[in-house]
């Protein structure tokens, strides 16, 4: 049996492999990205069952990612993280829901662990139903 696949984008590659380490404790395969650009080509290559992105990055950063997949008619249960924390990541949260994202919840950096594997499985229940 496949496992669910997790797809990650960050510019911060230790803050990937750590969430990667978390969401392979919690049952997923991992696809890990640190570009939006990597993430756009994952994203449409293999389609994910949960999303974690941080939302300041380099380039495109995660507002931008946000609004492409709405014309990606993307319903994948997404996760958002960044150490602005604060307002922006509200407005990222607020964007992605207008848009008709299915943001199923939010992480500021430094993230508790236990609230990641929480996301996580709220991730797995969601993309099952």
């Amino acid at each position: 049996m496949n496992k669910p696949l997790l797809l990650i984008v960050d510019d911060d590659a230790l803050m990937v492999d750590l969430v990667s380490s978390i969401g392979e404790d919690a049952g997923f395969d991992i696809c890990q990205t640190t570009n939006s650009e990597a993430f756009q080509q994952a994203w449409l290559t293999n389609p994910p069952r949960a999303i974690i992105m941080d939302i300041v990055m380099p380039g495109m950063d995660g507002m931008a990612l946000l609004l492409w997949l709405s014309e990606q008619n993307c319903t994948t249960p997404i996760i958002l993280m960044s150490g602005y924390a604060g307002k922006y990541l509200g407005l990222a949260e607020k964007l992605g829901t207008a848009t008709g994202e299915n943001i199923i919840g939010t992480l500021d950096k430094p993230f508790n662990i236990d609230k990641l594997e929480v996301l996580l499985e709220k991730a797995l229940q969601v993309s099952e139903s």
